[in-house]
């Protein structure tokens, strides 16, 4: 590409007359060049221009890039650029990703394996009709060795392709699948009309010929929000393709090639990929951001109820070393110590409150619930109790300054709060270095000023007063023999005697 400069000159031969052989000639560059920009329009060329700027920003991840295709032959265009956003924070098309991984494919002879899947066309469903829901799962590498098999519950809303998931390694029971189902209500911020499943054990006993008998528990779960649960039949991609096409992104953009610390940092993670990818992302059928959609989508939900999920059966959640839970993507606190004594505990979520008990069902806390995401629900009954360290540092310091400074110290105690005892502790220092008057003194000067900080103290007194005298003793040099001092030595015999012993 040779530039604006260069487009512009050959518009202009254009314009006056010039053949592209004369206009080649006159530029003195090839012919084919003239007639690759000569019916070209100023919009196309600066579209053109930046795309090709924006691969030039790319070439400095090039050896990234290479590696990652080569380490991951699976890896699609789509996730190199999810993750050049992720790990890189660049803000670039991922058709410009596109053309840009094809040329390094080609280049370095990177074959990509993949596994296609197609899916008849449907007609599309109203708003806050349906929510597919499916089962997915795939090995991951964890990042202490070895590998670990990740499963999930991924939830889609048809309309607006809307999604949410949750992963776990452990398989999922009809409890779980009954919390994730009120846990992405929640997300969602409202429920739809029908719920359209895979003939799953979880979810039914039997198909019955039409007459569905499902699980206790989800059949609970059902009468409670008052849902249509639609069962598709095997090898049915027209009812639940959008559902098959979420698991299949969420396998091959999010968990291909990401390696698995915990649950927590997992689900967490997701969420951030939501944001930035997966609900971000214009959709390839629709062609409308899947978030953009769901501002008018969730209008039509069915607003959420208040009940409890699965009222008779306790949701488990991990301890964390921080002493802290995560619900409905926020933390919540427990009391120092609660994670050296238990790592699970079962939660009750209802009317507003979360209800932290142990496994057994023992009270523990309880902290109103969040509406937003990403938050520390802190209790300050649960930090480190330094009340009585520091009323100690302040008894002992008021002690030394004769009880004269008690104000001043207690607003120490309210001004530097955080810092209390280091500042009690400087002052004390301070009483040892100089005479309690002067350090008296130097208080009165600074409650005067409305200096309340011990730091003030000790520039007045360095900059005021000398310190104490300190009287060092004289030694005797070691090395001096004059001061060597020899004892004599005598007999046993004279010590005997002198206690009354005698030999014969």
């Amino acid at each position: 590409m040779k530039g604006f400069k260069m487009y512009k000159e050959i518009q202009q031969l254009k314009e006056i007359g010039f053949t592209r052989s004369r206009a080649a000639k006159q530029l003195n560059i090839n012919r084919e060049t003239v007639t690759r920009y000569w019916n070209m329009t100023a919009d196309e060329f600066a579209k053109q221009l930046y795309s090709i700027s924006r691969e030039m920003l790319l070439s400095k991840y090039e050896e990234i890039i290479t590696g990652w295709l080569r380490q991951y032959p699976t890896m699609t265009a789509a996730q190199v650029c999810d993750w050049l956003k992720e790990h890189y924070k660049e803000d670039i098309k991922e058709r410009t990703v596109s053309r840009y991984v094809k040329g390094l494919r080609e280049e370095y002879n990177l074959k990509k394996s993949n596994h296609p899947r197609d899916y008849e066309a449907v007609e599309e469903l109203p708003m806050g009709q349906q929510l597919q829901v499916d089962f997915g799962e795939k090995w991951m590498q964890s990042i202490g060795g070895g590998r670990v098999k990740i499963r999930f519950a991924a939830f889609v809303l048809a309309h607006a392709r809307y999604k949410w998931a949750f992963f776990q390694t452990r398989p999922f029971t009809t409890n779980d699948l009954v919390s994730n189902c009120h846990e992405c209500f929640r997300y969602m911020g409202g429920m739809p009309l029908e719920l359209v499943f895979d003939q799953d054990s979880i979810v039914s006993v039997s198909e019955n010929y039409g007459d569905i008998i499902h699980t206790f528990e989800f059949e609970k779960f059902r009468q409670e929000c008052n849902l249509k649960v639609y069962l598709c039949r095997a090898a049915d991609p027209e009812s639940k393709g959008k559902i098959e096409n979420v698991v299949k992104f969420i396998k091959y953009n999010f968990l291909e090639n990401r390696l698995f610390a915990d649950e927590e940092v997992l689900n967490s993670s997701f969420l951030n990929w939501l944001d930035r990818t997966g609900n971000a992302k214009i959709h390839g059928t629709t062609k409308k951001v899947p978030a953009k959609v769901f501002e008018d989508e969730r209008e039509h939900l069915i607003p959420l109820l208040d009940i409890r999920s699965n009222s008779d059966v306790p949701i488990y959640r991990n301890v964390r070393k921080d002493n802290t839970i995560v619900y409905d993507s926020n933390r919540y606190s427990l009391p120092l110590g609660t994670y050296n004594n238990q790592k699970e505990v079962s939660i009750e979520a209802k009317s507003g409150k979360l209800t932290i008990m142990t496994v057994f069902g023992e009270f523990i806390y309880e902290h109103p619930i969040s509406t937003g995401r990403g938050q520390l629900i802190k209790s300050t009954s649960h930090s480190r109790d330094v009340t009585d360290s520091v009323d100690e540092a302040q008894n002992t310091v008021d002690e030394l300054l004769l009880f004269k400074a008690t104000d001043f110290l207690k607003t120490i105690r309210t001004e530097k709060a955080r810092y209390a005892r280091d500042q009690f502790r400087l002052l004390q220092t301070l009483c040892d270095k100089y005479r309690i008057d002067e350090v008296l003194n130097a208080i009165k000067y600074c409650e005067v000023s409305k200096l309340f900080g011990i730091t003030y103290v000790k520039d007045f007194l360095e900059h005021s007063v000398k310190p104490k005298q300190v009287i060092v003793l004289n030694t005797i040099p070691v090395s001096n023999s004059k001061y060597h001092v020899t004892t004599e030595k005598r007999s046993l015999d004279v010590y005997a005697k002198a206690g009354g012993i005698h030999h014969e």
